[in-house]
C-alpha cells in the first residue's frame, strides 16, 4: 500500500528556472541576444549598462543579482543554491561557492553615461527594499532556500501586515555616485552603513527621477525592455522574462504609494539575496540548533533522490517540478483515487521509491520522520558534527618566567624594569594541543595550504544513511554542479580533514609566590588564579608576542594567559619567534614526553585509562608542529618548504587568489578558540595526572589585530546565550560539561569588514593590491569593485562586521581600544579612505565600534552614551565597561602604534636609534586591560600617564551624523 509523503510539496512549477539553456554556439538558444542598433534609441539619454539575458554574448547582470544563483537550476540534477560562473579567475570560483551576497558589501551600478549625482539619493531615487519572501517548500521550510522571486509574497510583497519579529527592517544604506573603468560619475554606489539582514531577499530600484548630466531623466536598459516587454526569440527565456517583469511590477507598485505629486517609474529593478553564512559558525558552536533544518534537507533530498534515480535526464528546476507530480499521484494511488494501470512503469518506480523513503524515516510506523531523524542526527554529534569539547593536552614542567631569553635581556639592561619585577612570580607551561582542523593538510608539496578550503561534511552524509538504513544510500545533500558538497549557510557542515597537534603557552601566577593581587584559596582545590585569558595574536606574528603582557597580567591580575598561534603562524625566524624565548614544539620531544607519561599511568585505573587514551590520541595526529607546517610565502604568495630561519610566520594567511582559502583560515581561527576555550577546564599545568587545575575558573579573552578579528567573532559565538544553551547538555559521553561564558573581552586595535580593512591598511594592502593590478584588476574599475564585493560576500561568514552586534549585546563587561591613525588596521575609511579606495563606512576600528554600541543599545558612538568613550581629554577620569579608549598615535615611534600593546619596543628603521619606544601607551593599555578583566572601571591616566589621543572621525562612524563621506 502506498503511503503519503514525507514533505507535501508545494513547489509552483519550479525551484529554479525552467528550461536548459546550453552555450549558444549551434544558435539553438542563442536568439535573440538583443545586441540592437535601432536608429530610434536616443543615445543622449543614460541608461544602466543591464543586459539580463544570461544566453547573450556579453550578459551584463548586477555582480549580485538572483539571476546568478538561479541559473544553476537548470544545468544538472544537483544544485545547491550557489552562483553559477564560467569563468577562471579567483572571483568567478568565489562566485560558484556564494550562497548569497554581502550583508555588508558596497555593490555598484554602471550606467553608460555621465549622471547628475545631485539626483541621486538613497531612499529618495535609489531604494534598497526588503521583501516578503515565503518558504519553497510550505511544509518544511528549512529544507530549501528561499532565493527564487517566484517566493516573493505577491499580496504583501514588502511585509506591511507582518508583525512582531517578522517586521522586515529597512536597511540603512548610502548611494553614491562614482568613476569607474575611466568614465566620470558614471555609476551609482549603494554603500550599507549597517549590516544588511541574513538570508533576506531584497529588490534594488533605481526611478527615472536620476538624471543624467545632460539634465535628462535615466531610462530602463534597452536589452531590460527588449527582453521583458518585448516577445521571445526563444522560449528558453520565459521564466527570465518573469523575473525581469516581477522586479519591474515590484519597483513601480512601491514608486506608486510614494507621497509625491509626481509618481516616478523604475529606470533599473532587480532582486538579489543577502547570504546566511554566519549559520557555519553557529552550527560549530552548537549543532542541535541546526538540528530541526538539518533534519528537514535530510527528508527532502531523500525524496528527490527517490524521483531523481528513476528520471536520471532531468536537471534539478525540472526534478523539483516533477517531485511534486509524483508525490500528488501517489497520494491519490494511496487513497485508492487512481488506477496504478495508468501510471507508466517510470511513475510507479518513482513512486514506489517515495514508499521506501517514507518506510525508511517512518522506522515501519513506530516513530515518527521527526523522531527517525533526530536519533540518526544525534548519533553523529560529536562524532562527525563537530562540538567545541574539551581536547587532548600535553604540558611540560612549568619554568620561570624570569628564566625567559627576552626577560633576561631585559633584566640585564635594567633590573627594576616592571615586566623584569613581575616575571618573578609568573611561571610559563609550554605544551600542546590536538585541535580539529577543517583546512587542507600542505600535502607534499606545500600546496594545500594555499588551494584547500572548506568543503561539506561527507563523513556526517554517510553516517546519517548507515543510521537511517544500514547499507544503502537513502539521501544525497545537493552539490554544486562540480560535484562538490559546498559549505555555506544552506549547508553548514563542514568535513574534518585532520587532527593537528599545536603548541600552547600558558602564562599562570607563581604557585609558588603566590602574588598579592591573587587569591589565596588553600581549600581542595588548591590554588587557583582569579581567570584565565584566552590570548589570540595578531597577523604575521607568533604566540610569543603575548608574553610580556601576559606576565603583568598574571602577576597583577591573578590571570592565567592561554596563548595559541593563528592558522598558518608560528614560532619561525632568526630568534625562533617575535618575542624570543619560547620553544618550537618538536614531534619528536613531544613523542617521547608523553610516552614517558602514559609509562607512569595505571590502565587498569579507569579515570587514568581515558587519560592514556587521550595522550595518544595527542601523539597520533595527523600532524604534529609549528602550524606554519614549515612552509612560507614566496614573491608570488605561493608556499615553499623552508628551515624555521627563513620561515615568515603567517606570510600565507591572506590568500586573494583563492577567497575560500583565506575565509576559512579565518573561521579555523575561530573554531580553534572555541576549542581552547572548551579545553581550558581539562588542562593538567600542575602535572599531577589530575586533570582540571583550571576548572571553575571564569574564562575572559584579549584579542589583538588580527586576534581581535577572530575573537570579536568568537567571543559573539561563546556569549550567544542561545546558542550557549543549547550546546550545554548536547555531549554524546554523558560528562558534565558546561561551556564558558566570557566574562571580560578585550579587543586591541581590530577592525571589521576585513577585504576593505585590508585595502585601506597602509601596511598591508600593498602587497595586496599590486598583485591584483598585475593581474589586470585595479582600483577604479568595476572588475575591481566586482572582485572585492565577491571577495566580502565569501568573507562575510567569519567577519566581525556580522557579529559585533551580537556581541555588544551579551557583553557588558567589554574594552576596545584604537590607536589613533594606527597605519596597520585603519580607524576607519569613510571618511579619510586610502586613496584612491573608494569609501568604506564599515571598515575599520571605529565602525567596529559603533556597531558595538548599537549592540549595547546606543544609536550614536560619538555620544559616549552606551558605549562610554575615553579620549585625550578624559585623561583624568575613568570609565565602566563597555568602553572605547583612544590612544594617541601621532607619532608611532613615542607615542603609540599597532604593536604597542604587545611590543612597548620594537625595531623600526624609521624611527631615532632604529626603535619604538612606546612604553608610556604600554603601560596605560595593560594597566586597562587588568581592571577590565578583573571587573573593574577602566581608569583613562593611570600614574599619570598622558597617553591618550583624540580621534576627528567618531562623529562619522557609520554615518551617524548623516553626512556623507567626500
Amino acid at each position: 500500500m502506498f503511503k503519503k509523503t514525507l514533505i507535501s510539496l508545494a513547489v509552483a512549477s519550479s525551484v529554479g528556472l525552467t528550461g536548459c539553456f546550453d552555450s549558444g554556439e549551434t544558435g539553438a538558444n542563442a536568439n535573440p541576444d538583443y545586441q540592437i542598433e535601432d536608429t530610434t534609441i536616443d543615445k543622449s539619454i543614460v541608461r544602466p549598462i543591464y543586459n539580463p539575458n544570461p544566453i547573450a554574448e556579453e550578459p551584463a547582470f548586477p555582480i549580485n543579482a538572483d539571476l546568478i544563483l538561479l541559473l544553476g537550476a537548470t544545468q544538472s540534477a544537483n544544485y545547491d543554491f550557489t552562483g553559477l560562473s564560467t569563468g577562471t579567475s579567483p572571483a568567478d570560483d568565489a562566485v560558484n561557492d556564494l550562497s548569497g551576497f554581502s550583508t555588508s558589501g558596497a555593490f555598484t551600478l554602471k550606467f553608460d553615461g555621465e549622471l547628475n549625482p545631485a539626483t541621486v539619493m538613497a531612499n529618495a531615487t535609489v531604494f534598497l527594499l526588503p521583501l516578503n519572501v515565503g518558504p519553497a517548500v510550505s511544509s518544511a521550510p528549512e529544507a530549501l532556500p528561499n532565493t527564487n522571486p517566484s517566493s516573493i509574497v505577491a499580496t504583501d510583497p514588502f511585509g506591511q501586515g507582518l508583525t512582531g519579529e517578522d517586521v522586515l527592517t529597512q536597511p540603512n544604506f548610502r548611494a553614491d555616485v562614482v568613476s569607474v573603468d575611466g568614465g566620470a560619475n558614471n555609476a551609482v554606489r549603494v554603500v550599507p552603513l549597517e549590516p544588511l539582514t541574513e538570508g533576506q531577499k531584497y529588490l534594488v530600484v533605481v526611478t527615472d527621477d536620476v538624471q543624467g548630466a545632460n539634465g535628462k531623466p535615466i531610462e530602463r536598459s534597452v536589452q531590460d525592455v527588449a527582453l521583458a516587454d518585448g516577445v521571445l526569440g526563444n522560449p528558453a527565456l520565459a521564466n527570465v522574462k518573469t523575473i525581469l517583469q516581477t522586479a519591474d511590477k515590484l519597483a513601480n507598485g512601491f514608486l506608486a504609494t510614494l507621497p509625491v505629486s509626481d509618481t516616478p517609474e523604475s529606470a533599473f529593478a532587480y532582486t538579489f539575496t543577502t547570504n546566511s553564512d554566519t549559520d557555519v559558525l553557529k552550527a560549530m558552536m552548537a549543532p542541535a540548533a541546526f538540528g530541526s533544518a538539518l533534519g528537514q534537507k535530510i527528508g527532502f533530498t531523500a525524496q528527490l533522490k527517490a524521483v531523481r534515480d528513476n528520471y536520471p535526464e532531468l536537471n534539478f528546476s525540472q526534478l523539483t517540478t516533477k517531485l511534486g507530480e509524483i508525490a500528488t499521484l501517489a497520494a491519490q494511488l494511496g487513497a485508492g483515487q487512481l488506477d496504478p494501470a495508468t501510471l507508466t512503469a517510470q511513475e510507479l518506480a518513482a513512486i514506489t521509491a517515495l514508499s521506501n523513503v517514507q518506510d525508511v524515516l517512518t522506522a515501519d510506523g513506530t516513530q515518527t520522520p521527526e523522531t527517525t531523524l533526530r536519533n540518526a542526527i544525534a548519533a553523529e554529534v560529536g562524532d562527525t558534527i563537530h562540538l567545541p569539547v574539551p581536547r587532548p593536552s600535553f604540558f611540560d614542567p612549568k619554568t620561570e618566567a624570569a628564566d625567559l631569553a627576552t626577560i633576561q635581556g631585559l633584566a640585564q639592561q635594567d633590573p627594576t624594569n616592571a615586566i623584569v619585577q613581575a616575571a618573578a612570580q609568573v611561571q610559563v607551561h609550554q605544551g600542546a594541543i590536538t585541535l580539529p582542523y577543517f583546512q587542507s593538510l600542505p600535502g607534499e608539496t606545500g600546496a594545500g595550504i594555499v588551494t584547500g578550503s572548506w568543503t561539506g561534511n561527507t563523513s556526517m552524509e554517510a553516517g546519517l544513511n548507515e543510521n537511517l538504513s544500514p547499507g544503502e544510500t537513502i539521501f544525497s545533500f545537493l552539490r554544486d554542479i562540480d560535484g562538490t558538497l559546498n559549505v555555506n549557510g544552506y549547508f553548514p557542515f563542514p568535513q574534518k580533514k585532520a587532527d593537528t597537534t599545536v603548541p600552547v603557552v600558558v602564562f599562570n601566577p607563581s604557585t609558588d609566590s603566590r602574588p598579592g593581587t591573587c587569591m589565596d584559596q588553600d581549600g581542595s582545590d588548591g590554588f587557583k588564579p582569579n581567570g584565565v585569558t584566552i590570548f589570540q595574536h595578531g597577523i604575521t606574528v607568533d604566540r610569543s608576542v603575548s608574553m610580556l603582557p601576559a606576565i603583568l597580567l598574571a602577576q597583577r591580575a591573578c590571570q592565567t594567559v592561554v596563548a595559541i598561534d593563528q592558522p598558518l603562524h608560528g614560532l619561525a625566524g632568526a630568534t625562533a619567534g617575535t618575542v624570543a624565548g619560547l620553544s618550537p614544539l618538536d614531534e619528536d620531544a613531544l613523542t617521547a614526553d608523553v610516552q614517558t607519561a602514559i609509562g607512569l599511568l595505571d590502565p587498569n585505573d579507569p579515570n587514568q585509562a581515558a587519560l592514556i587514551a587521550q595522550l595518544n590520541a595527542l601523539i597520533s595526529a595527523d600532524y604534529i608542529g609549528e602550524r606554519h607546517f614549515g612552509y612560507t610565502a614566496n614573491a608570488n604568495l605561493q608556499p615553499v618548504e623552508a628551515p624555521l630561519t627563513d620561515i615568515s610566520s603567517g606570510s600565507l594567511f591572506i590568500n586573494p587568489l583563492n577567497m575560500m582559502n583565506s575565509r576559512d583560515n579565518l573561521r579555523q581561527g575561530v573554531v580553534d578558540l572555541l576549542n581552547v576555550a572548551a579545553s581550558i577546564q581539562a588542562f593538567d599545568i600542575n602535572k599531577d595526572f589530575a586533570p582540571g587545575d583550571l576548572a571553575g575558573v571564569p574564562v575572559n579573552f584579549i584579542g589583538h589585530s588580527l586576534g581581535g578579528i577572530s575573537g570579536t567573532v568568537f567571543a559573539s559565538l561563546a556569549n550567544d546565550a542561545t546558542l550557549n544553551a543549547t550546546l550545554n547538555g548536547t555531549y554524546p559521553d554523558g560528562a558534565p560539561f558546561t561551556f564558558p561564558t566570557l566574562g571580560s573581552v578585550v579587543l586591541h586595535n581590530t577592525g571589521g569588514q576585513v577585504t576593505r580593512l585590508i585595502e585601506n591598511s597602509p601596511s598591508i594592502s600593498g602587497r595586496v593590491l599590486g598583485g591584483l593590478a598585475n593581474a589586470g584588476v585595479t582600483q577604479g574599475s568595476s572588475d575591481f569593485e566586482s572582485f572585492f564585493y565577491v571577495f566580502q560576500s565569501i568573507s562575510d561568514a567569519g567577519d566581525p562586521v556580522n557579529f559585533a552586534k551580537g556581541l555588544g549585546a551579551s557583553t557588558s563587561n567589554l574594552l576596545i581600544t584604537e590607536v589613533v591613525g594606527d597605519s596597520t588596521v585603519p580607524n576607519e575609511a569613510n571618511v579619510k579612505p586610502l586613496s584612491p579606495a573608494f569609501s568604506a563606512p564599515l571598515a575599520g576600528t571605529e565602525p567596529l565600534m559603533a556597531l558595538l554600541d548599537l549592540g549595547a543599545g546606543g544609536t550614536n558612538l560619538a555620544d559616549g552614551a552606551d558605549l562610554n568613550l575615553l579620549q585625550g581629554e578624559d585623561i583624568s577620569g575613568s570609565a565602566a565597561t563597555p568602553v572605547a579608549v583612544f590612544f594617541d598615535g601621532s607619532n608611532p615611534c613615542s607615542t603609540a602604534n599597532h604593536g604597542t600593546f604587545v611590543a612597548p619596543q620594537a625595531p623600526n628603521d624609521a624611527c631615532p636609534g632604529g626603535f619604538a619606544v612606546t612604553s608610556d601607551a604600554f603601560t596605560v593599555m595593560v594597566t586597562q586591560t587588568a581592571q577590565a578583566l578583573s571587573g573593574g572601571n577602566v581608569p583613562a591616566s593611570p600614574n599619570n600617564i598622558d597617553a591618550l589621543g583624540t580621534s576627528p572621525t567618531l562623529a562619522n562612524s557609520l554615518d551617524q551624523d548623516e553626512q556623507a563621506a567626500p
